[in-house]
């Protein structure tokens, strides 16, 4: 099926869904044939069965608006709604810190802040370097340029953290695959030696039920960024060899950031293959909201069918908030989903109970959402797990297919309780 390429969004609040169906493939292995494994800056990925249904989230270009600045409010944001979603993994575009001019003790600080914040997330994530992360020099007034951690010291610092510049990693049967574009003397490209290990990997890798590749750099620039951004933020050099390549494995989506807005190039017009800039996690925006200057994070989900899907979520639209109870034998919260998308499955909710209202084994948990009509919207809800203690007990719970535009009430009382 083909899609017509939508319409880049008009306001902050015009979210995109979008959708494309894979052709099916033959299983890969549980774990991925590489020779440059990823690694991953918060929790270990735990290998899964290649039938398993995958969600991963796509961001990337947090970084500060200035030397010594904080880290933008909104990576918080996006951290604690992963945290909410629970995703199998985090793909970041890079440029998650400011970089530029820091001593070594000050970028390992700056990667600490982001660390911390990637944290809250609770899920695995990988990081492909940008320009922020490592660059040709410094150019520095305040600081002689042997004091600061340019190359090959930002490079050491980066790896680790992240492990290797480039490389990839496997879940479920479905291969990823980090470029680096920030090569010192190599800028916008792939160089030789990494373009010869990705043709290896590729033809590894060729039967995965899908192959992601992440980035820096963007591969199409978006036709309408603010054209002094976009001047200074050129394509890959070597993008079309590389999308050579693609095309004849099982490439599904490319995603990158470095500028500081969303763009997609639709797969009718690339053999098959979604090209995404989606750099929208903080950093300065290079648009206006209606030319795709808006915070944004993608969120892509594989079904057991392969079909494939893409969300683009504003940060700031999905959240947890506690509420009044009507009686004193049940406790109550609200799930909220502003978001003008699809529905989504919020793995990750944790909330505490009184514990009066009984031991773990004896609670249960509804949803009482209602139509317009007042007939019940049924939204599945379950305790994934109950922590009890003298005073409140913890729950976390799972909601299936929270829909879109939704404020969905929650109850946990006894079971057999009204």
């Amino acid at each position: 099926m083909k899609m017509k390429r939508p319409a880049v969004p008009a306001s902050v609040t015009a979210l995109l869904a979008l959708a494309l169906p894979l052709l099916a493939s033959p299983p890969a292995p549980a774990h991925a044939v590489t020779d440059r494994p990823l690694k991953s800056l918060t929790v270990e990925l735990k290998p899964a069965e290649p039938t398993t249904e995958v969600t991963f989230v796509v961001a990337g270009d947090n970084r500060p608006s200035g030397r010594g600045a904080p880290q933008p409010r909104v990576v918080g944001t996006i951290f604690d709604e992963i945290s909410l979603l629970r995703p199998d993994l985090v793909l970041w575009s890079g440029d998650t810190v400011y970089g530029y001019c820091d001593t070594r003790a000050e970028l390992e600080a700056e990667y600490d802040v982001f660390a911390a914040a990637a944290k809250r997330g609770a899920v695995p994530l990988f990081n492909a370097p940008g320009n922020h992360e490592i660059h040709d020099g410094q150019i520095c007034n305040d600081a002689p340029a042997e004091s600061l951690c340019g190359p090959p010291c930002s490079e050491e610092v980066f790896r680790g953290h992240f492990g290797p510049t480039y490389g990839s990693v496997d879940y479920a049967g479905v291969h990823f695959i980090s470029l680096d574009t920030a090569v010192p003397g190599h800028a916008d490209e792939v160089t030789p030696e990494q373009l010869e290990w990705l043709k290896q990997d590729l033809e590894k890798n060729k039967g995965a039920r899908a192959i992601f590749v992440f980035c820096h750099t963007e591969f199409y620039s978006s036709p309408i960024i603010d054209p002094d951004e976009g001047t200074s933020h050129p394509a890959v050099k070597n993008r079309w060899e590389l999308q050579d390549l693609f095309r004849r494995y099982p490439v599904k989506a490319v995603f990158a950031g470095h500028e500081h807005v969303y763009f997609r190039e639709g797969p009718e017009l690339h053999d098959g293959i979604t090209y995404f800039v989606a750099g929208g996690a903080g950093a300065p925006v290079y648009a206006p909201p209606e030319r795709g200057g808006f915070s944004h994070y993608l969120v892509v989900h594989l079904t057991k069918e392969q079909q494939l899907t893409y969300d683009v979520v504003e940060p700031g639209r999905l959240y947890v908030e506690p509420a009044a109870a009507k009686t004193s034998g049940e406790a109550r919260f609200w799930i909220v989903n502003s978001n003008h998308i699809g529905r989504f499955t919020v793995a990750g909710i944790e909330v505490e109970v009184p514990a009066k209202l009984g031991a773990c084994a004896d609670l249960a948990v509804a949803t009482e959402l209602k139509r317009y009509t007042g007939q019940p919207r049924p939204v599945p809800i379950e305790i994934l797990s109950c922590t009890p203690g003298k005073t409140t007990h913890k729950l976390r719970l799972r909601a299936t297919d929270v829909p879109q535009g939704s404020s969905v009430p929650v109850v946990v009382r006894q079971k057999g309780g009204a």
